[in-house]
């Protein structure tokens, strides 16, 4: 938990840092963690379609909460 503690309480470079790592590395790991779940828990194969849509409305989200305002730089 004391890596969300730098979101709130940090310096300003370490706000930056998270914001720059949730808007780069968010859709990354919403994709990550649909594999594991898919793979580990299910035990079932995910198509790349389905992986590839997953990123984009990851990259699409990033895009709306920037554009919105409410993750600013």
């Amino acid at each position: 938990m004391p890596f969300f503690w730098a979101w709130f309480w940090g310096s300003w470079d370490e706000q930056w840092l998270m914001k720059v790592a949730l808007c780069a590395l968010g859709p990354f790991c919403l994709d990550f963690w649909y594999l594991i779940f898919r793979h580990i828990v299910l035990r079932k194969d995910s198509s790349y379609l389905v992986q590839f849509s997953i990123f984009v409305i990851g990259y699409a989200g990033v895009f709306f909460l920037l554009k919105s305002g409410m993750v600013r730089f």
